[in-house]
């Protein structure tokens, strides 16, 4: 079974792009157009990545990691943003984010990313 991934982003084009990409590396994908949308699928849906832009109408990433890790979800989280600076990315960490990218950004580095927590998990869970 592949991996799911939740792309969770406000501007639909840019989801339908993650949906296309991702789909061709052989992963399946679940949409969600903010934070709060993303909650009530996590509530229905398992997934193994989130991909989550930083800003957001109604719940940005930012809230969206930090209810994730209050409610003690270990899901792996990358958090994706157009208007980073070191203090953003700081405080992307300190939230509980595990890796963080600005856009634009080559879509060959997130496959990278992703591939390489993949092997880390099946490594550990060996």
């Amino acid at each position: 079974m592949p991996p799911t991934i939740m792309v969770v982003e406000d501007d639909a084009a840019t989801r339908r792009l993650y949906r296309f990409l991702l789909r061709n590396s052989g992963y399946d994908v679940i949409e969600a157009e903010d934070g709060i949308d993303a909650l009530e699928k996590l509530a229905v849906h398992d997934c193994d990545v989130i991909i989550t832009d930083m800003n957001m109408p109604r719940m940005g990433g930012i809230e969206l990691v930090r209810t994730l890790r209050q409610n003690r979800s270990q899901v792996y989280v990358i958090m994706v943003t157009a208007f980073g600076t070191p203090d953003t990315e700081k405080n992307a960490f300190r939230t509980g984010v595990n890796e963080y990218l600005t856009k634009p950004f080559d879509f060959d580095e997130l496959e990278r990313r992703l591939q390489n927590y993949f092997a880390r998990r099946n490594q550990a869970e060996s």
